[in-house]
Order: C-alpha cells, then sequence, then structure tokens
C-alpha cells in the first residue's frame, strides 16, 4: 500500500510537472509574439519616419531648382543636404543616366510602382525612386513656392520675368533635361533610422532570453508552491497520525500491564508444564512494551529541556547499564560539553548500544568511544558484528525500515530526530574489518549554558 501511494504520488507529481512546462511554453508563445508584434510596430514606425523623410528631401529638391539651376547646385549650397544626400540621378525609360550628383549607378530599370523605396545597409541609406511625370505632362507653369523647411534654400517669388531668368532660376532643367526622365533616383543617409534597425536585431534576443528566463522562474515558484501545499497537507495528515498513534501506543500499555501480570501468576501456578509458552507471552509483551516505548520517544518533542552535560558521563552510564561493564574508550582528548535534554541523548545512545549488542558480534568488539572532531563532541558506539547491508544507508534513519526480522524500525528514526533537534548529526558507517560505527557529532555547549 505504501509503495501504490508513494507511486501514485509520484504520478501526480509528474503530471504537475508536465502540465506547468506545457503553460510555460504556452506563456511564452504569447509573450514572444506580443514583443514581436511591438517591434514590428516599432520598425514599421521607423520606416516610415525614414520613407517620410525621403519624400520631404525630393519635394524640397524640386522645390529648389526655383533659385538654382539643377539639383547639385542646389545641394551642395546646404550643408546639411550636402551631408545628407549621398547620390541624386535622373534616368530615361530604357535606364541610361541623364544626370548624377554624387554616388549613382551608370543605368537604372525603371521600376513600375511610381514611388519605391529600398534599403542600403551598406551606406545606412535609403533609395527612393519616384517617376515624377507618370501622372502626366510636364507643367506649362513654375510650381508654387514650396517651404524651406529649414534647410537655409532661399526662394524668391516668380516675377513673370523673361526667358533668360526663367533658365537661369532652374526651369530650364526642369522643362529639358528632367522631362525626358522616366526615373529620379535619390539616396540620402538614414544613420539614426539604421543604428535602431540594429539595436533591435541586438534587443529582440535579449528580451526573448529575459521572457524565457521569467517564464521559468514563475514557473519554479508555481512548483515550489505546489510543493509547499502538499508538504503542509503531509504534515496536517502526520499530526493526525501522530495523535492516534500516541493514544494507541498509550491505551496497549494497559493491556500489557494485564497480560504481564497474569503470566506472573500462571508461573507461579504452573511452574514447569507452561515454562515454554509463558517465555513466548513474555517476550512478545516486551516487544510490544518496547514498541510502543518508542513509538512515544518518536512523538515527543525532540528537543525537550536541554541542558549543559558531559557526553562522557552518560555514555558510561548506558554502557555500565546495558552491558554490565564499562565499554568506555577514551581516544586522548577530552569531549567539550553539549547542550542537549539528558533524556533525549540517553534514548539515543541505549538505542544504538542495543542495535550493537544485537548485530552479532562479540561482547570484546562493543565499545563506546567519546572524544572532540573539529571543535564538536563526538561519540562513537562500535560494534564487531554483521555490518551494514549494501544498498541500504540511505533508508535506515527512515521510520519503521529495519533489516531485522523482530526490528520495530523506530529507534534510529528517534535517535535522528533528537540529535538533529540539539543541531548534531548522526551516521552509520562500515568499519574496517567488519562491523559498524555509529557516530554522533553534537556542538559545543556555549559559554554557561
Amino acid at each position: 500500500m505504501k509503495a501504490g501511494r508513494s507511486g501514485s504520488a509520484k504520478g501526480a507529481v509528474g503530471k504537475a510537472k508536465l502540465a506547468s512546462l506545457g503553460l510555460a511554453i504556452l506563456a511564452f508563445s504569447l509573450l514572444t509574439l506580443f514583443a514581436v508584434v511591438i517591434f514590428q510596430g516599432i520598425s514599421e514606425r521607423d520606416r516610415l519616419e525614414a520613407r517620410n523623410d525621403a519624400e520631404r528631401t525630393m519635394n524640397l529638391l524640386l522645390a529648389s531648382l526655383r533659385d538654382h539651376e539643377d539639383f547639385g547646385s542646389a545641394i551642395e549650397s546646404v550643408e546639411p543636404l550636402k551631408k545628407k544626400v549621398v547620390g541624386l540621378g535622373a534616368y530615361t525609360e530604357n535606364g541610361s543616366r541623364l544626370y548624377s550628383w554624387g554616388e549613382t549607378p551608370a543605368t537604372l530599370r525603371a521600376s513600375a510602382p511610381a514611388r519605391s523605396y529600398t534599403d542600403n545597409p551598406k551606406n545606412d541609406s535609403l533609395v527612393f525612386t519616384l517617376h515624377p511625370f507618370r501622372a502626366g505632362p510636364a507643367p506649362l507653369q513654375p510650381p508654387p513656392a514650396m517651404p524651406n523647411m529649414n534647410m537655409g534654400i532661399m526662394r524668391r517669388p516668380f516675377d513673370g520675368g523673361g526667358h533668360g531668368e526663367f533658365q537661369r532660376m532652374g526651369f530650364g532643367f526642369l522643362f529639358t533635361t528632367m522631362k525626358n526622365a522616366e526615373v529620379v533616383r535619390l539616396e540620402i543617409k538614414e544613420s539614426e533610422y539604421w543604428a535602431r534597425r540594429r539595436l533591435a536585431r541586438v534587443l529582440f534576443p535579449l528580451v526573448e532570453i529575459l521572457l524565457a528566463a521569467l517564464v521559468l522562474s514563475m514557473r519554479s515558484l508555481v512548483l515550489r508552491n505546489a510543493e509547499y501545499r502538499r508538504r503542509i497537507e503531509e504534515q496536517k495528515n502526520l499530526v493526525v497520525l501522530g495523535t492516534a498513534a500516541s493514544t494507541l501506543a498509550h491505551e496497549i500499555k494497559n493491556p500489557l500491564l494485564s497480560i504481564r501480570l497474569q503470566t506472573r501468576i500462571m508461573e507461579k501456578t504452573y511452574p514447569e508444564a507452561a515454562k515454554r509458552e509463558l517465555d513466548i507471552i513474555n517476550d512478545e509483551v516486551e516487544r510490544l512494551s518496547a514498541l510502543s516505548h518508542r513509538v512515544g520517544d518518536y512523538l515527543r518533542d525532540p528537543a525537550g529541556n536541554p541542558r549543559a552535560l558531559d557526553p562522557a558521563e552518560l555514555a558510561l552510564e548506558v554502557g555500565m547499564r546495558l552491558c554490565g561493564k564499562n565499554v568506555l574508550k577514551s581516544p586522548g582528548e577530552a569531549a567539550p560539553r553539549v547542550f542537549i535534554d539528558p533524556e533525549r541523548l540517553r534514548s539515543v545512545l541505549e538505542n544504538l548500544t542495543r542495535n550493537a549488542l544485537e548485530s552479532g558480534g562479540p561482547e570484546e568488539g562493543l565499545s563506546i568511544e567519546v572524544g572532540e572532531l573539529d571543535g564538536k563532541a563526538r561519540i562513537d558506539v562500535l560494534d564487531r558484528g554483521s555490518g551494514l547491508e549494501p544498498g541500504v544507508e540511505g533508508k535506515l534513519f527512515d521510520p519503521f525500515f529495519t533489516t531485522k526480522s523482530r526490528g520495530t524500525g523506530i529507534g534510529l528514526s528517534v535517535c535522528k530526530r533528537f540529535v538533529e533537534a540539539a543541531g548534531g548529526t548522526v551516521a552509520l558507517s562500515a568499519r574496517q574489518g567488519g562491523g559498524c560505527r555509529a557516530r554522533i557529532l553534537l556542538p559545543a555547549a556555549k559559554g554557561d549554558d
């Protein structure tokens, strides 16, 4: 039943982890989609701003022909334009170049759209191509005055002067050279646009990593919270079970006392005929009595009423009472005083000493050593018995686990609870030459504790 419940609990935990992983993947996917939408929106905004800048620059250059002979003179007359424009060219329908300023290709095939935009990351620029006269014939009158766009280009109103003035103001260039142009190609620097694009390419993976870390941390938090709730429920069940076990152990003592009294009467009445059967009853009574005492010990407050004491004195007392002789050995260094409940330490030493006596080794192989190790009190209970069975090291202190045919599996659990409540540790290990070592390490008492 215990194995079945354990397997069921493990299965539930596994399903919870799998479900949380699925939810984490779904959450990460949704957050990633949200991040993609945001980054695409920012990228589209930057792209539109760059294209609007190209449109404004082209309109400004077309308007500047009122005051300049051609595009080149207009660009070179204004320093910001000179730094911004990479190149400007006009091309015929068959792709040959009519006019150029700056860096322009020798030929350019006309594109279908009236306006098109091409990114050029090599120059951190944007290429804007325009079919200026696709909408209809060239205007017969000069275009209206355009705002100067804060670029410093001077404007003069069209005064209706002679043809020479018309030519000098750039309209001759517009109505002679440009009327044959099918495509105008403008390439301008957009350093900020490209800087933002590169920054977005770096930031997006970092955002994805942060989102993944956030989702994983939230999943871990949820799993820890679920584990915490599960442990709380287990603790509640243990409290109920402990109360029931304590009540049961107390109730067992009364019938055991009655059975012991009746066997004493029967021993006097039938001294020889029923000796074997009475001995069996007495043994079972003693075993049940020991079990009830150990269950009571396990359920008691593990800390008890601690005080400072000399562990060697208590070890000597336990050894004399259980072994009938002095089994205490001193390795040379004196053990420091410890802060622990005397009854709790006595119970620990009795359990470990009984285990050593029941190990099957010779009595002369049993000993208790008390000394000092790394500033802590060291108590070793040694025997030359059968030793530890392979593979049981991690289960020795589990409640109700035992390798003995008539063991209860409570003694070592009681030892662990009492020692750890005092801030110490207890461990069992195999001895060289056979047998077992049970080692207790307790912190030294501070001051006058």
